[in-house]
């Protein structure tokens, strides 16, 4: 739970890769009655299976009242203005309360710019927090995909929370070998095995619970950077771990991120953490390329392993490079 605004409303990211089984996976969440109070952002109309829920609405508003009582949207403008106009209508009563929204990328699209508006542009976050990216990897064709597009490899390096798609149809050996390649690709994100009946009963496991920075698995490491954690060695992208040995304070925390914007840019992809702070606070730490969140303060259990930790994941990033930035922050 968040310390600074817990009205704010979660907005999580879904992506995953071409027949990866997103748009399967979507549309059997939006007609459950665990979604019943969750907003659909489709962010790439014309490119979704979705497309045939929008068609033939009674107005010019893009949005669909489902049966179950989620609401779809196809927003014509911005993420950022179809948020903000969402959010307005569910205050006026245009819209029943939802809880959470779901935002879905095209399977070809890099999810750092998506996770760039959620996280950091100042309109959506006066009503709404960046609750972190799910992503989808189909457990019969997902590890070659992930092996021949750099676009798969990234949504997979970046995700907080995976679903494995297929499983009621691939056999245990390509199981075992999507949860290996899921493993070294990303071994801080939890991994979840779904199955279109089992969907019902998986929204809240997929979604809930999940906050930006939140490790859910980090590998038990002294304090530093070391080797990486994890290497996609075709595409230069790596993950490494960061553990603190102290309290950070805002000056050093400044440091650091202009070191980051200055020396990497395009090159992080993701930063994700949760630090101790010299005020006694635990916050959550996020940014992508350039851009870097306000370090939000939680509620965590100070002994969990997550906490103290930051996972970096950058591309074509020496090593040494990134320690001599991370020892700012020491």
């Amino acid at each position: 739970m968040s310390l600074a605004d817990t009205s704010a409303l979660p907005v999580y990211l879904l992506t995953g890769f071409l027949g990866s089984g997103k748009t399967t996976l979507l549309s059997r969440l939006v007609r459950s009655a665990a979604f019943q109070d969750t907003a659909v952002v489709i962010n790439e109309f014309g490119e979704v299976g979705l497309d045939h829920l929008l068609v033939g609405q009674a107005n010019d508003s893009d949005i669909v009242l489902l049966d179950s009582g989620c609401l779809c949207c196809a927003g014509s403008g911005s993420l950022a203005e179809t948020l903000e106009s969402l959010y307005y209508r569910r205050k006026r009563g245009e819209l029943p309360a939802f809880a959470r929204v779901v935002v879905e990328t095209s399977g070809l699209a890099d999810p750092g710019p998506v996770i760039n508006t959620l996280a950091s542009d100042t309109l959506i976050a006066r009503h709404y927090r960046f609750g972190g990216a799910v992503a989808t990897l189909d457990a019969v064709h997902g590890v070659e995909s992930v092996q021949a597009y750099r676009e798969a490899a990234t949504q997979i390096a970046i995700a907080d929370r995976i679903a494995l798609t297929k499983t009621d149809i691939a056999g245990p050996a390509a199981i075992d070998t999507a949860r290996q390649l899921l493993a070294s690709r990303n071994p801080t994100a939890r991994v979840l095995e779904t199955t279109p009946t089992a969907l019902d009963h998986q929204a809240h496991d997929l979604f809930d619970g999940l906050t930006a920075g939140h490790l859910e698995a980090v590998p038990a490491q002294a304090a530093g950077l070391s080797t990486p954690i994890a290497h996609v060695l075709r595409y230069g992208i790596a993950s490494y771990l960061w553990r603190q040995q102290g309290p950070l304070g805002w000056d050093r925390y400044a440091a650091w991120v202009r070191a980051m914007q200055r020396d990497f840019g395009d090159r992080l992809l993701r930063a994700k953490g949760l630090l101790r702070w010299t005020d006694g606070t635990i916050r959550a730490v996020h940014g992508v390329h350039h851009l870097f969140n306000a370090p939000e303060p939680l509620r965590v259990d100070e002994g969990a392993r997550q906490v103290g930790a930051m996972v970096i994941i950058a591309r074509d990033v020496a090593a040494d490079d990134l320690a001599e930035v991370m020892r700012l922050l020491d």
